[in-house]
């Protein structure tokens, strides 16, 4: 839905390089750090028997060793942002051979005729390069969108693989049999659209993804959303709504519904849209039936907390102030998943099911995995975190954290939450 072209190849071999020489410039601080943590202590205990007589070594050795990492720090970042901008003129010059011929000096041009043609790209590297983007971008992607980096990922609705367009022109040609229920699915952290393709073999059917099932079933249209998982929750939730809003009007038939299904972090997305309604949304709040968060974990993520626990035990001590600042560099989207949203609260006036599915990895009898490892990233008591009383609430045994994006189960879950609202198409049981 958005009018912002999806980056082509060179944008994003130009922010990766960008990204290349960010992160060198990092590292080579948090090494300078190190290096300084460790120095600084012999220094200290010196000038205490010395009474600071070894304060101009120190000086000394500090300004040199500031240089150092300074130069290297410099130079490696610069020789990336140069790359960057080499292949930033090559993207924005047809002779763009010209242009790097007179940006290196000639040196890269001498062999250029005999170089292999390069393969050109096809869906399967296309889908490749989109899963590292989204798996950056979960890590960074608030540092991308902040340094308008063009490998950032940009928000998006997605049907067949392709964007949705923007206009309802657009819309109607896109979707000759649109219908008037949306299921929307919303992934989860470091993933995008392609993830609930997850375990799909062509050779079984039942492995199917869940929308290309449900719109065997039922006559509902499904949409997958992409978005920066880097990003915090709330903004991304916000963006949403915003998306939701202009796709309602723009669609070629009226809507009389939609699902919301999320996995993961998808699922506290989706939730939040949800709960930043207003009186200005009131066609969302007619529309939007459900939300069925798959593994989402409202009361936060074990690992996540762990991170937040040792960047703050790191940082007490002075030698591991470096260690805990590399724990710090992880995103505002992973940060916002140490505590989740909370338990779902009650809301006055609002008329959205919720379906919360959680899941272990071990059996129903195994209390012990099933509250500190749940299904591997998420554990049941937080999936199904709920003080309404009202939302639906299923566990599953013996399922890990993935699982959830494509199983016989969850579908089965998935189909009885459409039956409340619609008829299954004739002739399926």
């Amino acid at each position: 839905m958005s009018k912002k072209e999806e980056p082509s190849t060179g944008e994003k071999l130009e922010g990766t390089l960008m990204f290349v020489g960010d992160t060198i410039a990092q590292a080579t601080t948090r090494v300078h750090e190190f290096h300084r943590a460790i120095s600084d202590m012999p220094f200290k205990a010196v000038g205490a028997a010395t009474l600071n007589a070894s304060k101009p070594v120190e000086s000394v050795h500090n300004e040199i060793t500031d240089l150092v990492y300074g130069a290297v720090r410099e130079a490696g970042k610069g020789v990336f942002s140069g790359a960057a901008w080499v292949v930033r003129q090559a993207n924005q010059s047809l002779a763009s051979p010209q242009v790097i011929d007179q940006a290196m000096g000639g040196e890269l041009m001498d062999d250029v005729d005999h170089l292999p043609v390069p393969n050109m790209p096809n869906a399967k590297t296309d889908k490749r390069v989109s899963a590292i983007s989204s798996a950056i971008n979960g890590v960074f992607g608030d540092h991308l969108a902040a340094t308008r980096n063009p490998m950032q990922v940009h928000m998006n609705l997605y049907a067949n693989g392709q964007p949705l367009q923007a206009d309802q022109a657009a819309l109607m040609a896109q979707f000759p049999d649109a219908q008037n229920h949306l299921i929307i699915f919303v992934h989860g952290l470091c993933c995008n659209e392609d993830s609930w393709q997850m375990y799909y073999n062509p050779s079984e059917p039942a492995t199917r993804p869940y929308g290309d099932k449900l719109q065997d079933d039922f006559p509902v249209t499904a949409l997958y959303l992409r978005y920066n998982t880097g990003r915090n929750i709330d903004s991304n939730a916000r963006q949403f709504k915003r998306m939701l809003n202009k796709l309602v009007r723009n669609w070629p038939v009226a809507v009389e519904g939609i699902t919301l299904v999320g996995h993961s972090m998808g699922g506290l997305v989706s939730r939040a849209v949800v709960e930043a309604l207003t009186d200005d949304d009131i066609i969302l709040k007619r529309a939007i039936r459900d939300v069925v968060c798959l593994g989402s974990p409202h009361a936060g993520a074990p690992l996540a907390r762990l991170a937040a626990a040792g960047e703050q035990l790191f940082s007490k001590f002075e030698l591991a102030k470096p260690i805990g600042r590399v724990l710090g560099v992880r995103s505002r989207g992973i940060r916002d998943l140490d505590h989740g949203l909370g338990a779902l609260q009650t809301r006055d006036g609002q008329e959205v099911m919720f379906h919360l599915i959680g899941s272990t990895i071990g059996d129903h009898t195994s209390s012990w995995l099933n509250t500190t490892v749940g299904d591997g990233l998420v554990t049941p008591d937080s999936a199904l975190a709920d003080d309404t009383g009202k939302a639906q609430r299923v566990t599953f045994a013996q399922k890990h954290h993935m699982i959830l994006l494509n199983d016989p189960d969850v579908f089965l879950e998935l189909k009885m939450v459409l039956r409340q609202h619609l008829r299954l198409r004739v002739g399926r049981d």
